[in-house]
């Protein structure tokens, strides 16, 4: 589902990434760990299409996105890819469900019923008429996955989806992707918590831009070489 292939990303002199080479499968979550300025955001925004590697190939659905135009990886991303940030990013003066409306406007055309749908996935349904200053930080990030999954995406990537959550709104969140996976999903969600990271099928640490260590078990290879 995902290919990254011995990329590479340099800023102004600087490399972020420097020969990263991976794969996800089909209905996989993949953990991307590791330290502030490690790379794995700029890893995460190469697989979403934000942004073009200097060098290297990402695929992603068996579309090479490395080599689309900018507009071309803008109808690509609508299409394919829900991304969850650790901000949320909700329009204020939006209600939840015409936050998770705007983003099917943004694909074709908004529809109310699937709206309402993706807020009862995230057990939203009944603050749909809520503004964010009306949620709390999990109901607001739970709010954001729906937005990110109304367009039915092959790929969720999440970066820090609970960083901001406390441990009760953590587990919902991580629930919630965990139903996403086993629905046929692929998740990539980047993390500095271990904890997050057991809740995935594989994990990947990264380090200076450079993939340091990985399992194919959760998390047991990871914990000993870490």
């Amino acid at each position: 589902m995902i290919d990254v292939e011995n990329v590479v990303k340099r800023y102004n002199g600087f490399t972020a990434l420097n020969g990263v080479t991976f794969q996800v499968g089909e209905a996989e979550w993949l953990t991307i760990m590791g330290p502030s300025g490690s790379g794995k955001t700029t890893l995460l925004n190469l697989i979403a299409g934000l942004d073009t590697p200097t060098s290297g190939k990402v695929a992603v659905c068996n579309e090479i996105i490395s080599e689309m135009s900018h507009d071309e990886r803008a109808k690509f991303r609508r299409e394919n890819i829900g991304i969850v940030f650790q901000q949320f990013h909700l329009i204020p003066y939006l209600t939840a469900l015409e936050n998770v409306m705007l983003a099917q406007y943004i694909h074709s055309m908004p529809d109310r019923n699937e709206a309402l749908d993706a807020l009862r996935l995230v057990g939203l349904e009944s603050k749909a008429e809520n503004y964010p200053f009306q949620l709390s930080g999990g109901e607001q990030q739970r709010v954001a996955i729906a937005r990110a999954i109304i367009n039915d995406p092959a790929v969720i990537l999440a970066d820090e989806p609970t960083g901001n959550l406390d441990e009760e709104n953590e587990r919902i969140v991580l629930e919630i992707f965990e139903r996403l996976k086993n629905e046929g999903k692929t998740v990539v969600v980047v993390t500095h918590n271990p904890e997050v990271a057991e809740f995935g099928d594989r994990t990947i640490k990264i380090h200076h831009g450079e993939i340091v260590s990985g399992n194919n078990s959760r998390l047991t290879h990871f914990l000993q070489t870490d």
